[in-house]
């Protein structure tokens, strides 16, 4: 038991001497939990990066430090100098990219977040419609800001209103080959911060973005297996269904890979019927329903897949697909055929479900 304890204690101090862990106290150093990042000029960086300061009566303050430079460690060292405790940047939850930086590209902007060995791999990155500057400077509710804005996200993705995403994932989906990254758009409205959109990027560049209607159509296609989502859909100018993804999983049907021949993406989709203000669910009208779903479903991811296409971009990763399934996978091939590749989406309603509206 002795030699173990022994044993224990020396891992103990070799791990500390090789990983040179510098221990700091938490009353000693300023956690900054968000950053927000936009160019003022052409190689200008404004910063604004987002601390708790916590109140006698136990609540948390947002309080925000904004400078600027062509470096962004450079920043956080001017903002030590305006602060009373050293920055560390471990507790970082979420970082902000205002949407013309974003459009510029943010690949630069991450390289301090990949290089930094006290930011974990889990942290949210987002595109801001407006000044991440305003946006953070905000109080939203008790928790620190960059607590409130993680929280956020991860809400929305854990109750399937958008696809998992973070920093290891959208580096994984930049660097790999037949895919390309997406990032959730928020927006500050009337003092509150929402979640507007999907941007969608070329390589680290954004170019475009999915609307909250599209959200579930972009989901279902995106992952393999997915559930907890609801869709509302406008079957005609008088009748509206909302309905709830028990269960959807999609697969391809890629018979000739890296060749013109015709991708087909087969979705199954099992779903109960939240709302429904059409008459009496009786069979003939699930029936119905399951094939106007379906109708509607293939339509809308066929207009978003030509759209993926027309700009040149594969958030859906169907080149990933394609290069899982050949030993002679070719980037440069796949890029030249891809706008013009015939894409079939098919979709298989099952309405499990009816509700309470029987």
């Amino acid at each position: 038991m002795v030699k173990r304890i022994l044993q224990s204690l020396l891992l103990t101090l070799l791990l500390t001497g090789c990983m040179n862990i510098d221990q700091r106290i938490l009353d000693d150093i300023q956690l900054s939990t968000a950053a927000g990042y936009e160019y003022i000029e052409d190689d200008t960086l404004e910063i604004t990066t987002v601390f708790p300061s916590f109140q006698t009566d136990k609540s948390i303050k947002s309080e925000t430090i904004t400078d600027s430079s062509t470096l962004s460690k450079e920043v956080r060292d001017k903002h030590s100098l305006q602060s009373e405790k050293p920055f560390v940047s471990g507790k970082v939850e979420v970082t902000l990219y205002e949407w013309k930086t974003a459009e510029k590209g943010i690949n630069n902007l991450l390289d301090t977040l990949q290089r930094d060995p006290s930011i974990g791999s889990n942290v949210f990155l987002v595109v801001v419609d407006g000044s991440p500057k305003e946006l953070l400077s905000k109080q939203y509710g008790n928790p620190d800001n960059g607590i409130y804005l993680s929280n956020l996200i991860e809400q929305n993705i854990e109750t399937g209103l958008i696809h998992k995403t973070n920093l290891h994932q959208f580096l994984y989906k930049l660097y790999a080959e037949g895919i390309d990254p997406a990032l959730p758009v928020i927006k500050q409205e009337d003092g509150q911060v929402k979640l507007t959109a999907v941007g969608l990027f070329e390589n680290d560049k954004l170019v475009g973005q999915i609307e909250e209607e599209q959200f579930f159509i972009f989901k279902i296609l995106l992952e393999r297996k997915g559930n907890k989502d609801s869709y509302s859909l406008k079957l005609n100018e008088d009748e509206e269904i909302s309905i709830y993804n028990i269960g959807s999983e999609r697969k391809y049907d890629i018979q000739k890979p890296l060749t013109n021949s015709e991708i087909i993406i087969n979705v199954k989709l099992k779903s109960s019927i939240l709302e429904y203000q059409n008459g009496t669910l009786k069979n003939e009208k699930i029936t119905y329903l399951e094939k106007e779903i379906k109708k509607l479903i293939e339509q809308e991811s066929l207009e978003m897949i030509q759209q993926f296409q027309e700009k040149g971009i594969d958030p859906l990763g169907i080149g990933e697909e394609v290069r899982t399934r050949t030993r002679n996978w070719d980037q440069k091939k796949w890029k030249e055929l891809y706008p013009d590749l015939k894409i079939t989406v098919n979709v298989e309603v099952n309405l499990l479900e009816k509700g309470v509206v029987e």
